[in-house]
Parts: C-alpha cells; sequence; structure tokens
C-alpha cells in the first residue's frame, strides 16, 4: 500500500474528528442561549446529545480522539465566555464521563442500529441515557454547580438531571436518524408522502405557535394547550415512524423553548427553578411514550412487512415447485394450493379453496382419505397416504400425499402443509412385477416340472402297479371260483388306498403348475423328508450314492405348503447327487438331516461329499440364470429360495469344512408361523 493510500483514511478521521470538535463547541454556544429567564437552569444542553451520538457512530477505538476534540471545543466556547480554568475543566472531565457511559451502555446492550431498534432496545436507551446515568452521574455535577452558583445542592441535581434527560430523549434519536438518512444514497419520496410531511410540518408549527407562542402568561393561560400538539405528534408517529416522530418532537421542543424565554407560554407562571422544572417534565413525558409508540409502530411494520415477504416468497417457491403443495388452517379446510395443483386439477384456486378440493377425489378413496386426514388433525401428527385424484383430462392418478403439521413461534397449532406426488406409473410398476414374479415362479415350477415328474414317476407307477396286481390276481382267484368274500374285500381296499396315494401324487404336481395360491397346511418335517426319501432312493441306487437320513423326533412342525416344501428338497437333493458324479462310487454320500427345533425354528440340512463350490461364486448361488451346470437353466436355486422366503424362511448354502457342500433350510414352527401370518 503506498503512502497517499493509507493517509487518506487518516486524513477523513482527522477531518470527522474537527467537524465533531466543531460541532461540539456550537452546540454549547446554543446551550448558553438556551438558559431559563432569570435563573442559570439550562433547559437542555444539546452538546450532550451531539457528543452521544458521534461515540455511537463511530468506532469505539476512536473515542478517545473524539472526546478530546469535545473537550477542546468545549474549552474553547468557556474561555470565550471568560471562564476560569477550573471552571473550563470540571465540567468537560463531567461531560466526557458522562457521554462515555451512554454511549458505552448503548453499544454493550443495543446491537442493532437506530433505524432498525426494537421496543426492548428502546426501553434500555431510556434506561441508560435517560435515566440511569443522567440521574447518577448528577451527584458529581451538581457538588460544583451548587458551590459555584451558590444554590442548593438538590435543585441543581434535579436540574442537571432532567436537563440531560430531556437532552438525550428528544436529541440523540433525531441526529442518529437525521445521519442515517444522510447516508441512503437513493431516497425515495412520493409526491403524496412529501404532500403529506409538508402538511404535517405546517400543522405542528400552527399548532406550535398557538400553544407556545401566541400571548404572554398570565391567569388565563389554560393548561390545556399542553395537549394541542399531541395529535400532531401520534400522526407523525404513525406515518412516519420514528424519524417523524423524532423530528416533530424536536419542532415541538424549539417552540416550546422559544415562547417560555421570550415570556409567552404556559411555563411561566411559578418560579424560574419551577416553570424551567415544568417546561422540562412536559418535554419528557411527551417524548419517552412518543418514541415508544413510534418504535412499536415500526417493530410491528417490519413485522408485518416480514411475513408479506415471507407469504411472497413461499408462494414463489411453491408455484416452481414439481410438485401438487397444498396449505390448510386449523379448521381442516383447504387455505392455498399452488400453481402445479391447479395446473393438475384444471380448476381454480376458488373451485379448491375450502372442501373444494375434495370434489377430485376418487369416491372409493374419500372416505379413507377423511378418515385418515382427520386423525392427524385430531392428534397433530404427520401423515402420509395415497389415493386418486382426478387430473384435468378427467383421468385418476394415483397420489402420495404427505402433510406435516404447522405450529407458530408460540407452539400454537395452526394447521398443515402438504404435498402430493403423481406415483401412478410407480404403482403400475409395482403391479406388473408383482404379476411378473408370480409368472416367474409359475414358470420355473413348469421348468422344474419335468425334473420332478422324472423322479416322482416311479412312486406314481408304484401304486397303479399294485392296484393291477390286485385286481390281476383278483381275476384269477375269480376264474379258479377260489375267490372267498374275506380275500375280495381285502383286495378292493388294497386298490382304493393305492388309488387315493396315486391321487394325492398328481394333485400336488397339477398344484404347482396352476396359476393359484399354495394352500398352508400342517407339514410334519420327519414325514416330508421320508417321501423325499422314497422318491430319490431308486436314483441314489442308480447312481451308486450312499442316502443317509439323520431325523430327529423333534423336528417340529412347519406350516406352509407340502408340494413346495418337498420341490425344494428334492431340488437340493438332486443338485447334490449330479455334484457327486464327478467323484469315485464308494466316496459318494448325500446326509439329510433334521434338526430340533430351538428358538422356534426348524433347520433342514441337505449335505454331500462332492467337490464344494469354486471360489467366489457363494454369494451368486441363488441368483436367476446362474449355474454351475453346463445344461442347467439357472432357476432352481432361485426358485427354491423365493419359496422358502415365501414361507417366512431362510435358505442358504456354503462349503461343508470336512469337504463338499451344505444348504440349510429354515423355518418357522408352526406356532411362530401362525404368530407372523395374523
Amino acid at each position: 500500500m503506498t503512502r497517499e493510500e493509507g493517509s487518506e483514511p487518516f486524513l477523513r478521521t482527522a477531518v470527522k474528528v474537527l467537524l465533531g470538535g466543531a460541532a461540539y463547541y456550537l452546540a454549547t454556544r446554543i446551550a448558553w442561549k438556551l438558559s431559563f429567564p432569570n435563573s442559570q437552569v439550562c433547559l437542555i444542553f444539546p452538546p450532550h446529545a451531539v457528543l452521544i451520538s458521534i461515540l455511537l457512530l463511530v468506532p469505539s477505538r476512536h473515542w478517545w480522539v473524539y472526546i478530546l476534540a469535545a473537550m477542546g471545543g468545549h474549552f474553547l466556547a468557556a474561555q470565550q465566555a471568560h471562564w476560569s480554568l477550573l471552571e473550563s475543566l470540571h465540567p468537560e472531565a463531567f461531560n466526557a464521563v458522562q457521554n462515555l457511559l451512554v454511549a458505552g451502555g448503548l453499544r454493550f446492550f443495543i446491537r442493532s442500529p437506530l433505524k432498525l431498534i426494537t421496543l426492548r432496545d428502546a426501553i434500555v436507551f431510556v434506561l441508560i441515557a435517560v435515566v440511569i446515568v443522567p440521574v447518577g452521574t448528577a451527584f458529581w455535577g451538581a457538588a460544583f454547580n451548587s458551590g459555584h452558583f451558590g444554590t442548593n445542592y438538590w435543585i441543581e441535581w434535579r436540574n442537571l438531571s432532567v436537563s440531560n434527560s430531556v437532552t438525550a430523549v428528544v436529541f440523540v434519536p433525531a441526529i442518529l436518524l437525521a445521519v442515517h438518512q444522510l447516508s441512503v444514497r437513493q431516497l425515495r419520496v412520493t409526491p403524496a408522502r412529501l404532500l403529506e410531511a409538508v402538511l404535517l410540518g405546517a400543522g405542528l408549527l400552527i399548532v406550535g405557535v398557538f400553544a407556545f407562542d401566541n400571548r404572554p402568561a398570565g391567569p388565563d393561560t389554560s393548561p390545556a394547550l399542553l395537549y394541542a400538539p399531541i395529535p400532531l405528534l401520534i400522526w407523525a408517529a404513525l406515518r412516519f415512524g420514528l424519524g417523524g416522530a423524532s423530528a416533530s418532537m424536536l419542532v415541538i421542543t424549539f417552540l416550546a423553548i422559544w415562547g417560555t424565554m421570550h415570556g409567552r407560554g404556559p411555563f411561566l407562571m411559578q418560579s424560574p427553578a419551577e416553570n424551567a422544572l415544568e417546561l422540562q417534565l412536559f418535554l419528557l413525558v411527551t417524548a419517552i411514550p412518543l418514541l415508544f409508540l413510534a418504535v412499536v409502530l415500526e417493530e410491528e411494520k417490519r413485522t408485518q412487512s416480514a411475513l408479506r415477504e415471507s407469504e411472497v416468497r413461499f408462494r414463489n417457491v411453491a408455484d416452481t415447485a414439481p410438485v401438487l403443495i397444498w396449505v390448510s388452517g386449523t379448521n381442516k379446510e383447504g387455505g392455498f394450493f399452488n400453481k402445479s395443483w391447479l395446473e393438475f386439477t384444471g380448476r381454480t384456486v376458488d373451485q379448491e379453496l375450502g372442501e373444494g378440493w375434495l370434489q377430485g377425489v376418487h369416491p372409493d378413496d374419500l372416505a379413507h382419505c377423511l378418515d385418515v386426514c382427520g386423525t392427524a388433525f385430531e392428534k397433530r401428527e404427520p401423515f402420509s397416504i395415497e389415493f386418486r385424484l382426478r387430473r384435468k383430462d378427467g383421468e385418476y392418478r394415483w397420489v402420495l400425499d404427505t402433510g406435516t403439521p404447522r405450529f407458530d413461534a408460540a407452539g400454537a397449532f395452526v394447521g398443515y402443509i402438504g404435498s402430493c406426488l403423481d406415483i401412478t406409473e410407480r404403482r403400475q410398476a409395482e403391479i406388473d412385477h408383482q404379476l411378473q414374479s408370480t409368472e416367474l415362479a409359475r414358470v420355473g415350477r413348469v421348468a422344474l416340472m419335468g425334473e420332478l415328474a422324472a423322479s416322482l414317476a416311479h412312486e406314481v407307477n408304484n401304486p397303479l402297479a399294485a392296484m393291477v396286481t390286485n385286481a390281476s390276481a383278483g381275476q384269477r382267484l375269480l376264474a379258479r371260483g377260489q375267490l372267498e368274500p374275506a380275500e375280495l374285500r381285502e383286495l378292493l381296499a388294497d386298490i382304493v388306498s393305492d388309488g387315493h396315494r396315486a391321487r394325492e401324487v398328481i394333485e400336488g404336481i397339477r398344484n404347482m403348475v396352476r396359476k393359484s395360491e399354495p394352500s398352508h397346511s400342517l407339514i410334519n418335517i420327519n414325514d416330508t423328508i421320508r417321501d423325499l426319501l422314497r422318491i430319490v432312493r431308486a436314483d441314489a441306487i442308480t447312481r451308486n450314492i450312499s442316502l443317509v437320513a439323520e431325523v430327529d423326533e423333534n423336528a417340529g412342525v412347519a406350516l406352509g405348503d407340502r408340494v413346495q416344501l418337498l420341490q425344494v428338497l428334492l431340488n437340493l437333493t438332486l443338485n447334490a447327487f449330479e455334484a457327486l458324479s464327478v467323484i469315485r462310487t464308494d466316496a459318494r454320500c448325500v446326509v439329510i438331516r433334521a434338526e430340533p427345533v430351538q428358538n422356534g425354528k426348524i433347520c433342514v440340512s441337505v449335505r454331500d461329499t462332492g467337490p464344494g463350490f469354486p471360489h467366489g461364486i457363494v454369494d451368486q448361488l441363488f441368483e436367476a440364470f446362474f449355474s454351475t451346470k453346463a445344461e442347467g437353466t439357472g432357476m432352481g436355486l432361485a426358485i427354491a429360495r423365493s419359496i422358502v422366503e415365501a414361507h417366512g424362511g431362510r435358505l442358504s448354502g456354503e462349503n461343508y469344512p470336512a469337504g463338499g457342500a451344505i444348504f440349510t433350510i429354515c423355518l418357522p414352527e408352526a406356532s411362530e408361523a401362525r404368530s407372523q401370518t395374523a
């Protein structure tokens, strides 16, 4: 940074300090001119407000130089008035300490600028600048003034504290707001606003002259004149805020002091000291409520403006959102619908407001919709519901409606805000996926039917062969004439039993293939394993496989479809047979084990002594169309897992530590399955 660049802020600060000292000097000379007639009472002390305002406007690190400049200005004015050195230094020290306390207290407690002052800030300002500091420091100042002027100490304390209080409440807000307005580069004033300000100013001048400067004081001077400016002051606060109220109060203050100093107005009926006090108290009790009124009104305006801006922002965001947004009040009726909602339904806002939006809900969904929303409203809790809403083309579309309760700053319930999302395509995709899954399971059963039918063929042939044998034996005995009634009944009973057994096998195959929900019944695991062994025993003998069953009597009873579970066990067993084809015949073994029920679970495992799974494919075993066999379809294990999971169980496969592979089925025991279904 060059020297010229660094010197510019210093020069600017130096100029500001000199201007501050000059302003303090002029304000001091004006203050002495405003002394009450025939007394040493200074009605107001503008230098006090000037220095406080300067300290509030400049950085605190520069305070010391501005205070020195103010003390220099006061010293110059005192020397021109031929004050002694002591008479000059004491007021300078007193004023510096007092103003420093006021500015420091306001800086500490009031964070916002005066333009955005709140009621709390206004109360703090009055307490510090109008009450605490003037009253407290007046004890020090009165000690010097009473000795210097020869007056009573308490009268000097009263005069000094009230004078500084009036100065702070009348002048400080006016100075700060004036500086703020001058700093605003673009001040937009409409002609109507300017005309209103001119009329207000003219009214204040007319009423002020009439009340405080129209006639000499006398017995007929009415105290009611004091109330004449009040309506105009309220007008200024209502229409022009804190700035208008401060400027208006400043006009009334000068008119009241001017009239009093020229022997006119209502403040010359008693002794000079009492008359000065009356004027000061009038200004004080008028300015403080007016300050509070203006601050409250401005704060309310800012709040309303913020609410309007927030509402505008919300409407803009809501109208540009790609979802349907609605807002309701505590009466459960719609109060706002965004642009997307109106474009979707093709209706106007007036048609949708209140309960009008219900006309677009599908009649079959209306009762459920009202029930869910009504219950949520009563409990003040979020809700989510799916229903059909009529689009502008007349088509009903599925929407997901999510509502959230709204609460104000005090925690009071004020209604709901919600959004609707068109989920028609998603619901259709879910339905299509469900249909595809059902069809895939059926096709898988059909694909496995060939393998299952080949394995079950001998089971069907057994009862058929038995029926043929019994019938042939009966025919031979009848031909020989040797058939006794008892033997005939026995033969017929055997034929009926074998027919029932064949029908059950065929019915199970038919149920597997047709499109229908499986019928669940109680399934004894041990009986199912015995049926499995009868089916695969012949195949095991043909392949030279040792088939071992380790069945526990406490294996338990499951709830499900017997044929489907048998299909799963048959698939796992035949896969084990296939895996043993590369093993020497004396090492081929398949173990089917049913473990006792533990923790409500039934576990059945099928283990082989084959080569096991190659490394890294265990996680892919149950994926559709994945197979380790060249001729495999890759659907067997995927369908097997889906069947087990449909029964609430779990199917897993892994390499056995001792060699080979093991598949384990875990199913809920019948009582657990019933509770899950319920």
